[in-house]
């Protein structure tokens, strides 16, 4: 048996993966990597994946004082100087003003066409900037009109089961058809936060990891508060070279910018390495919340190469994480009752 995923994975904002100390061809545990990257200022990285380009940019004037390096090639255009303003037409313009009035955290991404390729515009405010993150549509995986159309069944069967087993396997499922990838994983951290892998859903060829355990080491307190407040996290492509910003420091504040709620921050090198160890090209994953408090992961991977997601697929399987945490407190309860009432019956027919 191989270790299901690398350790420390959560050292950038995806799923960790369990690891199964004594499985033979288990990647080595480095103690000074796992103190390394428990320090590793995850937040700062000073860069983002190459899938998409970041601009932070001044309100209300809309100007651009913190680009990707990739802007450029991204959006068509030079992005030295200019400000939104430049790089929308007038109605874009108008819906993202519109945005900015409202909620930035709750708002759906803007379909926009800068330089006429469409791309997926997602918004957040950092440091007294907005940031604007802008991912092409060209190259994503598209589940298809008629996944979504049966999002009503699916939600169906998300809240039909009584058991806790019932409903991570058919959340696994669901989001496994949805996306793509070629392993999904319910994982349940315990109140040390060790984890167990609690449902899956896989390619047939591939090793199951259901039943694995992790130790809570493989996941540092800093990453774990990222998964209590970033729903979503997807590394495209584990091959991919980190895309620096610049300034590196924001003029004014002469600090890095804080990528904690972007879409496209960069993520540990450490996690990269062990994700090319186990041969996972691409990895995706999605919060459980229980209460406020973290209760698991959804994740996802692909060994078959790089593997995008489109935007309204990863927001449909951020969907399906929300309902199910929603579920969770009361289908645990549920469980426990009937196991308790199961033993009761039990102990009465032995008497």
């Amino acid at each position: 048996m191989t270790t299901p995923e690398p350790p420390l994975p959560a050292l950038d904002t995806t799923a960790p993966a369990p690891a199964a100390p004594s499985a033979p061809g288990a990647p080595f545990r480095n103690a000074d990597a796992l103190v390394r990257c428990a320090e590793e200022p995850i937040a700062v990285p000073g860069a983002v994946q190459p899938h998409g380009a970041l601009l932070a940019v001044t309100e209300p004037d809309l100007a651009v004082v913190v680009a990707s390096a990739n802007a450029a090639d991204v959006l068509g255009t030079d992005v030295t100087g200019v400000t939104l303003a430049d790089l929308l037409t007038p109605a874009e313009l108008g819906r993202l003003r519109e945005a900015l009035a409202g909620d930035v955290a709750g708002a759906e991404p803007l379909r926009v066409a800068p330089g006429g390729r469409e791309a997926d515009l997602v918004l957040s405010r950092s440091g007294g900037l907005l940031v604007t993150e802008w991912e092409p549509v060209a190259g994503a995986g598209e589940a298809g009109a008629a996944w979504h159309r049966r999002l009503p069944t699916v939600l169906q069967r998300l809240s039909a089961p009584t058991t806790l087993e019932g409903l991570t396997g058919v959340l696994a499922r669901e989001v496994r058809a949805l996306t793509g990838f070629d392993r999904v994983m319910v994982y349940r951290f315990d109140a040390e936060w060790n984890g167990e892998v609690v449902a899956e859903d896989r390619r047939a060829d591939l090793e199951p990891f259901l039943g694995l355990h992790y130790p809570a080491s493989d996941i540092p307190a800093q990453a774990r508060a990222l998964y209590a407040t970033n729903w979503m996290r997807l590394i495209p492509d584990a091959t991919y070279s980190p895309v620096p910003l610049a300034p590196q420091l924001v003029p004014g504040t002469g600090r890095p910018l804080d990528l904690s709620g972007a879409v496209l921050r960069s993520v540990s090198p450490v996690h990269l390495e062990y994700l090319a160890n186990m041969g996972v090209t691409a990895s995706m994953s999605v919060s459980l919340i229980d209460r406020g408090r973290l209760w698991g992961l959804v994740a996802c991977h692909s060994y078959s190469g790089p593997h995008r997601p489109s935007s309204a697929d990863r927001t449909a399987a951020e969907f399906l994480g929300r309902t199910a945490s929603l579920l969770l407190h009361t289908t645990v309860e549920a469980g426990e009752r009937d196991a308790a009432v199961a033993v009761a019956q039990r102990e009465a027919e032995l008497a």
